[in-house]
């Protein structure tokens, strides 16, 4: 059998995973890409820890769009996604599309916001107070349409220190409720597609975001619900905006090279630079089995990773997609979910596999 056959079997590489390395599973105080498939679909899903040592905030283009490099500078850190589909602060190419109106606020002062500012409707608002509780709210006073059909907190709009507002809402207080605003869809989203979210669990300590592939718009509801314990949820873009970076690494990057917005995991020093705020202590999250790699494993993972692209120098492109479902397919077997010296290659090699540019 020639090494192409076993390379697409997996052999080779599954093999190799075996021989050559071991060490523990690396995990992160307050972020986690989870890389995986998880309930028979592949995932790229930031974990992120509301510890109050780390944080989601927002970034936005100050007129119009601006390069994923400065959105993600322009708060000084490392890990972001992009939020919502191309509609720029001036809905230069958006008018005339109700639906496509987004609130987009920035920072305590409302700096940035839009110019349709407070109209919401069905676009509720996901965001964060500034005790660092997330939380959705709407006006929904709008005559041209129903809306969710509810005024969710919205006695607690000036409350908002962070947030966005998109269409569509997955998921209110653990209601799905893509039935109530389905009238807003458009036909693409009962396709099958890469969709991206956010959401938060009922206790407020976790956030989840970016995509799940290959998915339709009404199914995304239960799916992170189930999968993510999401409590609050909100629909993001998986189109032309598409972006993902995460600690430098850019994951993933549209065919627009230029976006208006996004959401930043930035640490507690960050923060207060951003807000001239301190928040209230709270205990620092520590996941177990937390290991920092060594030298020596950066070294060993180096080594790996270029077997791996010597094996198929010739046919690089054509093979890597290959690689990543078969390592992903591997990190996500049941087998392998305690055994964190195996995760810890699996995951590291996903991520220089996905990688397509350093910021």
């Amino acid at each position: 059998m020639c090494i192409w056959k076993i390379m697409k079997k997996g052999k080779i590489i599954l093999f190799i995973l075996v021989l050559f390395f071991s060490f523990i599973w690396n995990t992160f105080a307050y972020k986690e890409l989870l890389i995986e498939n998880r309930d028979g679909k592949p995932i790229r899903v930031i974990k992120v820890i509301l510890d109050w040592q780390d944080f989601v905030v927002t970034s936005l283009a100050n007129t119009g769009w601006d390069t994923l490099e400065n959105l993600v500078k322009k708060v000084w850190w490392d890990t972001w996604i992009n939020w919502t589909f191309f509609c720029p602060a001036d809905y230069s190419s958006c008018k005339g599309v109700t639906y496509a109106n987004f609130e987009r606020v920035f920072l305590w002062d409302w700096a940035s916001y839009s110019a349709y500012w407070p109209e919401t409707s069905v676009r509720m608002i996901f965001g964060f107070d500034i005790e660092w509780n997330p939380f959705m709210a709407q006006h929904n006073y709008t005559d041209h349409d129903a809306g969710l059909k509810m005024n969710l907190n919205a006695d607690k709009m000036d409350e908002f220190q962070f947030w966005m507002s998109n269409f569509t809402v997955l998921l209110v207080e653990w209601q799905n409720v893509i039935d109530v605003n389905s009238i807003n869809f458009a036909s693409s989203m009962y396709s099958s597609a890469n969709r991206n979210f956010i959401c938060s669990t009922q206790d407020w300590s976790t956030i989840y975001m970016w995509v799940v592939w290959w998915i339709s718009i009404p199914k995304l509801a239960d799916y992170v619900k189930n999968n993510f314990d999401c409590f609050n949820a909100l629909a993001l873009d998986a189109g032309a905006s598409e972006a993902m970076v995460y600690e430098w690494n850019v994951l993933a990057r549209s065919s627009r090279r230029k976006i208006m917005d996004a959401f930043v995991v930035v640490d507690r020093e960050t923060y207060i630079k951003l807000t001239w705020y301190t928040p209230a202590s709270k205990t620092p999250y520590e996941p177990e089995n937390k290991y920092e790699l060594t030298e020596k494993d950066i070294k060993t993972i180096d080594i790996f990773d270029s077997l791996l692209k010597k094996l198929v120098e010739q046919e690089w492109v054509k093979f890597k997609n290959t690689e990543k479902k078969i390592i992903r397919d591997a990190i996500s077997m049941d087998k392998f979910k305690e055994n964190y010296q195996r995760r810890a290659i699996f995951h590291e090699l996903l991520i220089r596999l996905f990688t397509i540019d350093k910021i």
